[in-house]
């Protein structure tokens, strides 16, 4: 009897940790020498390492096992067609002519060699944009209304942006003081995330999560 290989259930492959690797290695590709996949790789890891959600959800060892799953597929179904549009598209331009399945393995084996080998020190391995826009999104957002709101004091903007969602504002509140007090212990020196975001500097930084805590002991305390 021959045996028929069960097809990948799309939705394991529509989203999640096995494209945002595709995407990893197709930009270190495309960035023409500038990137190095085995730094991105590094950069990724210490992203899901440093988020305990994000390694309860999926963690580093988990995404690699989509890889290889992938890859077995492949090797008893070598018709690509089978596969998603969108994650057929990816492994077709990070595979630059590659065998698909070696690919894929080869790409999972180098993550968890990576993994094994510990998560990299910011001044060993400076934190790229994308690991900038993972880390601290809420600050990236309040980097906007900031370029809005130009004419305003920075407290007062500060404070509207959390008076705005009053009573409802918990969540945004602690994502923004939580962010802020992140880049105060990841980047201690008095510029903190001023190469990221011109604002960002410790005192500014420390005036954020001073403006938050004065409101939620005012308005719900």
């Amino acid at each position: 009897m021959i045996s028929v290989p069960s097809p990948l259930p799309p939705s394991l492959l529509s989203d999640g940790p096995a494209l945002r690797l595709l995407d990893i290695a197709i930009a270190a590709q495309g960035s023409q020498g500038k990137l190095s996949l085995d730094d991105e790789i590094r950069r990724y890891i210490r992203t899901v390492s440093g988020d305990w959600i994000a390694r309860w959800n999926c963690s580093v060892y988990a995404a690699t096992g989509v890889l290889d799953a992938v890859a077995d597929h492949l090797e008893s179904n070598p018709d690509l067609e089978s596969l998603p549009s969108n994650f057929l598209e990816k492994i077709k331009q990070a595979c630059e002519g590659m065998d698909p399945a070696g690919y894929l393995h080869t790409l999972a084996e180098m993550t968890r060699t990576l993994e094994r080998q510990g998560v990299p020190e910011y001044w060993e391995l400076p934190m790229g944009s994308w690991e900038f826009l993972q880390t601290f999104p809420h600050l990236f957002g309040l980097d906007a209304i900031l370029m809005d709101e130009g004419d305003q004091e920075f407290t007062d903007v500060v404070r509207s942006v959390v008076a705005s969602e009053h009573p409802y504002c918990h969540e945004r509140a602690a994502s923004y003081t939580t962010e802020a007090q992140r880049a105060l212990v990841l980047f201690p020196g008095p510029d903190a995330l001023k190469t990221r975001l011109s604002w960002a500097t410790h005192s500014r930084l420390q005036e954020v999560i001073d403006t938050i805590n004065e409101h939620m002991q005012r308005e719900h305390s």
